[in-house]
């Protein structure tokens, strides 16, 4: 299929919706550990296999939802050493009408110096670093039997990778939300070095039908992560850390979810004249929050045009600039992200409503 006229086919039967919340806050959590069995994922310094430090980090995350949320369910795409296929694991996910989906890995580099945690959600590539990561997730598919079969298109060639960042947008904000949490928790509480929240092609988080990220965890390439992933402090630290990210995105779901229920009026940006012009513009949201910036925060400095839109949920969305056309803003999208806001992505706007995204 011609490219662009897939790009077009996809954009046209997109909308970007406000953050949802499931029908009853959050209820089903799928933990994926990477890899296994005949796919033994990263081979560290050492030798240690990723398929085994992300089962073990997955199953001690798994546990410590269940003993604090026991109205949680927690489903493991695998609970021991076993091949599970790439398409397998959002099926799972979307079989049992999860709320979220988290996919744990661990991450490799041909320098030993490479370190620290990222987190990845669904979308078109920013780098070459990203892309290598995404398809090194994907090339499990060559592993699989009759592979043919199960995918129509190949996760990494340009074709796939518009078509997976075009899918998962109307999760986007949730997903973003709950990867920067994971990353606060890392830096925060384990002192893991911190190399953002970012957008790669990923099919497994390309299939999914909610709320989805794929955590690297460290590099099994650098000796001091992998003796720290492969350690029993290590897997606890990391495992709570994921916990506690997941634990602050039930609570903010459950509150809003509690509060839309009394009032499902949306509302946006909190006042009744709208920020926007009449007819399409095209504009950059770099991050979403749960909490508003104080006025002398850094998106302030790195922008004299902000818009800061509350959605239904609560959570902050922050928009910058304004562009008459989509390739105007696409063109200034890679000046935004090397502020630092990896996550940016376009919207549009008609009116002060948020509208499908396509290339006019």
């Amino acid at each position: 299929m011609n490219t662009r006229r897939l790009f077009l086919i996809l954009a046209f039967g997109l909308f970007f919706s406000p953050i949802q919340g499931t029908a009853q806050g959050l209820k089903k959590v799928i933990i994926d550990a990477g890899h296994g069995g005949k796919d033994p994922g990263a081979i560290g310094v050492t030798g240690i296999q990723e398929k085994n430090v992300v089962l073990s980090i997955a199953q001690k995350t798994a546990d410590y939802v269940k003993q604090n949320f026991p109205d949680v369910e927690v489903i493991l795409t695998r609970d021991a050493d076993v091949f599970l296929e790439l398409h397998e694991r959002s099926a799972i996910a979307n079989k049992n009408n999860a709320d979220l989906f988290i996919s744990i890995h661990a991450n490799s580099a041909g320098s030993s110096s490479a370190h620290g945690t990222e987190t990845f959600v669904l979308g078109l590539h920013k780098s070459e670093a990203n892309l290598n990561v995404a398809k090194r997730e994907n090339a499990v598919i060559e592993l699989e039997d009759n592979h043919d079969e199960h995918y129509n298109f190949n996760p990494n060639s340009p074709e796939g990778h518009i078509m997976m960042s075009m899918a998962q947008n109307a999760y986007l904000d949730q997903s973003i939300f709950l990867a920067s949490e994971v990353q606060d928790q890392f830096e925060n509480r384990v002192s893991r070095h911190n190399r953002g929240v970012r957008q790669a092609g990923f099919y497994v988080l390309y299939k999914t039908t909610m709320p989805s990220i794929l955590i690297e965890l460290g590099f099994l390439s650098n000796p001091e992560e992998e003796k720290f992933l492969n350690s029993l402090q290590g897997q606890e630290y990391m495992a709570s850390a994921v916990y506690r990210a997941i634990k602050d995105y039930k609570e903010f779901v459950d509150a809003k979810w509690l509060e839309n229920e009394k009032n499902k009026q949306v509302q946006l940006n909190g006042t009744e004249e709208s920020p926007y012009p009449k007819g399409r513009v095209y504009r950059i949201q770099v991050y979403a929050s749960k909490h508003k910036a104080k006025n002398n925060a850094k998106v302030y400095q790195d922008f004299s045009d902000v818009i800061v839109e509350k959605a239904s949920n609560g959570i902050y969305r922050y928009i910058v600039n304004s562009y008459a056309s989509y390739n105007s803003a696409s063109a200034d999208l890679s000046n935004v992200t090397t502020k630092g806001y990896q996550g940016a992505y376009i919207v549009a706007y008609e009116a002060d409503k948020r509208v499908q995204v396509y290339n006019n």
